[in-house]
């Protein structure tokens, strides 16, 4: 289907652009990605049907970016990007495809050591330059070599696939004594048909035995990252899954935030504000008394919101 070759091209835009410290345009891009990716129908036959009227009704899809998927349909290719790609540095973005690094980091390295290309990058870290920089060291210098073999990140995989996996991490989890609740978030509990990771909530008053114990599941091929109330780790799936442990008077707020998507969390704060409220993922406080209002349960915080509770997978409409 087209519609993952426009949203390829809309990831390699949103990359370039922050790369160039372009503000609101990369989240424009990769929200308009996200949401052709997801589209049942392709594309093609929503233009030809509705014309670019009808793309304009996707959601996450405005009028500028409207117009690029039309140029798309039509020849084939963006312009936007092929001019980006001539100020860029050639197969440049292909660093970015590299599990933990992202634009940013891709630039410095470019900065610094002049790395271009992903042999550029073997090389370096051959030569151990990478670890000798201040903002990497030794340490990153070994999770980008062991990034390197696991390939390209961002892949999606349909939901079938994932939410097995996710559940039988999610069961294990569950069976600990210092869990109080569990549950899948991002994309899964969205019900999305294709998903990048699993990230799961835990709600617990002990979080360092629960991330302990997650970290030596033999699910887990590699440990990305790890906190002392989060951990990011890529399983033998070579699916990453990222695990973060909240305290259960914050529960509620915490699942609803990691629930997503980010559009909707943000209209939601923008509701929140109007009414002299403040959310986040510690819950809804009073702006004036910084005194917190709910945050227990999801349905708390959207009943103080004026809304009756939002399932998950309806989330992806504007409120």
């Amino acid at each position: 289907m087209l519609n993952q070759k426009i949203a390829n091209v809309f990831y390699e835009i949103a990359n370039i652009l922050e790369i160039k410290d372009i503000p609101w345009k990369p989240q424009a891009y990769r929200k308009a990605a996200n949401s052709l990716q997801n589209l049942k129908k392709d594309v093609r036959f929503i233009y030809k049907k509705g014309g670019i009227k009808q793309i304009k009704n996707i959601p996450g899809i405005g009028s500028g970016i409207a117009k690029k998927i039309v140029e798309y349909i039509k020849t084939g290719k963006i312009k936007e990007l092929e001019k980006l790609k001539k100020e860029t540095p050639k197969n440049f973005t292909n660093l970015m495809e590299i599990p933990g690094m992202g634009p940013k980091r891709a630039e410095f390295l470019y900065k610094k050591l002049n790395i271009k290309t992903l042999n550029d990058l073997k090389k370096a870290l051959k030569e151990n330059k990478i670890s000798k920089l201040k903002t990497f060291g030794k340490k990153s210098e070994q999770n980008l070599i062991k990034n390197l073999k696991l390939g390209k990140k961002g892949k999606r995989i349909p939901l079938k696939i994932v939410l097995p996996i996710a559940n039988k991490i999610k069961n294990k989890i569950k069976k600990l004594k210092q869990v109080k609740k569990v549950e899948i978030a991002g994309s899964i509990r969205r019900k999305k048909p294709t998903v990048r990771d699993i990230d799961i909530l835990i709600s617990s008053n002990n979080p360092k035995q629960v991330i302990n114990y997650f970290i030596n599941l033999k699910e887990i091929k590699r440990i990305f990252g790890k906190g002392n109330t989060k951990a990011s780790v890529i399983l033998n799936s070579g699916i990453q899954c990222d695990i973060r442990v909240v305290s259960p008077k914050i529960w509620g707020a915490a699942l609803q935030y990691f629930t997503g998507p980010k559009e909707h969390s943000i209209e939601l704060r923008k509701i929140a504000i109007k009414k002299g409220f403040k959310l986040s993922e510690y819950g809804l406080f009073n702006r004036k008394t910084n005194k917190k209002i709910a945050g227990k349960t999801e349905k708390e915080i959207y009943n103080k919101l004026g809304f009756k509770y939002i399932k998950p997978r309806d989330r992806e409409n504007k409120i």
